[in-house]
């Protein structure tokens, strides 16, 4: 993927963002952390192309009165690969079971945020409740496309964004004679990826909600 087209990407997200009320209608300028963000998932996306995966981005998948965006799904030989992807920098403290992780910054600077292990794990949960066949094996996978160090406890279930090629090479070997049904599969997905779009304001408005919530 270009440049020019990631650009158009994030800004066609950040205006769905300002429509939705999530930031101030007075400002005018993309955060560089939204920027930054589609970047990194826009690299990981171009990797997998590389190795001939077709590719599923921003999937926003809605079921029992809430949805949930998935950064970026793959169709692997021999499984569907769900992939979390993050840019952050710091020192990222947590459990691999926790909701919650926290990022230590420059100075002092701490910031409490959702722990990507644990929100990929729902996304994988998600895809398979949304092509209902349990035969199709899932993979979830979070990759570091920023510079931040893990903990011991997260950094075995990240992936650099450097090794991502060499990982998912060793493991989605063969198509464990399930084609007709990753082709099902990947095509429910495809009219899912189809529909986010129109679905992204609604999905922004149901996450701001939840936040006011708490």
């Amino acid at each position: 993927m270009g440049a020019e087209t990631v650009i158009e990407a994030w800004l066609s997200r950040f205006k769905r963002r300002r429509e939705a009320g999530e930031v101030d209608a007075q400002e005018t300028q993309p955060d560089r952390a939204a920027a930054i963000g589609a970047l990194g998932e826009a690299l990981v996306a171009g990797a997998l192309r590389d190795m001939g995966w077709p590719v599923l981005r921003n999937v926003v998948l809605r079921e029992r009165g809430r949805s949930t965006e998935i950064d970026v799904i793959a169709r692997a030989p021999g499984a569907l690969v769900v992939l979390e992807v993050k840019t952050w920098s710091g020192f990222i403290q947590g459990a691999a079971q926790a909701p919650l992780c926290t990022r230590h910054g420059r100075g002092n600077e701490t910031v409490a945020m959702p722990n990507a292990v644990t929100q990929n794990r729902a996304h994988v949960t998600a895809v398979e409740r949304a092509i209902g066949d349990r035969e199709v094996p899932v993979w979830g996978l979070v990759v570091s496309a920023g510079h931040a160090r893990f903990a011991p406890a997260l950094r075995a279930h990240v992936v650099p964004a450097a090794d991502l090629t060499a990982v998912l090479k060793d493991g989605a070997r063969g198509d464990h004679g399930k084609r007709p049904k990753m082709q099902r599969a990947w095509a429910a997905l495809s009219r899912e990826a189809a529909r986010s779009p129109e679905r992204q304001t609604d999905h922004i408005a149901w996450l701001v909600g939840r936040s006011r919530r708490k």
